[in-house]
């Protein structure tokens, strides 16, 4: 049989360069492409092992792990042992999530093995399987990228759970519960009293308000205010806030309380405004209000 080492390397070669990127990419590494090539290089370089059979000592695990501590180091340098241990478990945990990957997608989709005489048999070349290559090929790049796309949702995933809060709020006669998200990019404030402006999504909660109040949520400046007598009026403030290039308004509306609820545990949020919004805020329904920083954080901070 024929082995066309050459191609075998260059395959390596690639695969190696994509899962070396890939464990850069989910720890946040700032690598170089130099030093992701060379070390891409010296993971490669272990196909020629089995043309050197003096070198097969190498193929124990304890010395493939020695070489993957040196491919590690070549990668993102050294800074101490924990950063390489980690740079090395998520290398090897990249490797078997894109191989796994690699080789169910290929025996689910195809298989080689024929039974001749009772026995079963497989076909093979000095190249390899073309199928097998072909799934190696395009599958890698596919896996890479289905990585990390689920890379990115876990961490979003992470972080709105933990972000993720109970809101009870009181107005009047009314109680309103919603599921918040504390949102530190949210620097709303009412310019008047200063006080923090969180917002509500008035696509779940609309039908809890006044006709007079949904309507100034809708256009604040278009509002009827023939019925002045509503007591909800001396409750509603018109906060200026910029979006995408032009000035806006947005409703809002003073609250007698707001609790917030993390883990079992309940806290009075300070003086507040509730932005009325008809923006939806959560496309797949995770939270129905998006909470200013200030609310819930300064808590946090005093305990």
């Amino acid at each position: 049989m024929t082995l066309y080492l050459d191609v075998i390397w260059f395959l390596n070669f690639c695969i190696d360069y994509v899962l070396i990127s890939l464990t850069a990419y989910v720890l946040k590494r700032n690598a170089s492409k130099k030093r992701i090539l060379l070390a891409s290089l010296l993971a490669s370089s272990y196909v020629f092992l089995v043309i050197f059979p003096e070198l097969m000592l190498f193929s124990q695990p304890v010395m493939k792990f020695i070489l993957s501590i040196f491919i590690m180091i070549v990668a993102f340098g050294f800074k101490r042992f924990k950063f390489v241990m980690k740079n090395i478990a998520m290398f090897y945990f990249v490797s078997f999530v894109t191989g796994g990957g690699i080789f169910g997608l290929h025996y689910f989709m195809q298989s080689d093995a024929v039974i001749m005489n009772g026995v079963i048999t497989t076909k093979s070349s000095g190249m390899g399987d073309p199928i097998s290559w072909l799934f190696v090929v395009a599958g890698v790049p596919l896996l890479w990228y289905f990585s990390k796309k689920r890379v990115d949702d876990i961490s979003v995933e992470k972080m709105d759970s933990n972000s993720l809060v109970k809101v009870n709020i009181q107005i009047d006669q009314i109680s309103l519960s919603a599921n918040g998200l504390i949102d530190t990019g949210n620097k709303l404030y009412d310019p008047i009293s200063k006080m923090p402006v969180m917002i509500l999504d008035m696509n779940k909660h609309g039908h809890s308000f006044p006709e007079i109040i949904q309507t100034a949520a809708k256009d604040v400046l278009a509002m009827n205010t023939d019925d002045n007598e509503h007591p909800w009026l001396n409750r509603l403030r018109i906060v200026p806030y910029r979006a995408v290039g032009h000035q806006q308004f947005l409703a809002c509306i003073k609250p007698d309380s707001v609790e917030i609820e993390k883990d079992g545990v309940s806290v009075a949020s300070p003086q507040c405004l509730i932005g009325l919004s008809w923006t939806v805020l959560s496309s797949e329904g995770q939270f129905d209000a998006i909470v200013h920083p200030k609310m819930y954080l300064q808590h946090v901070q005093a305990s």
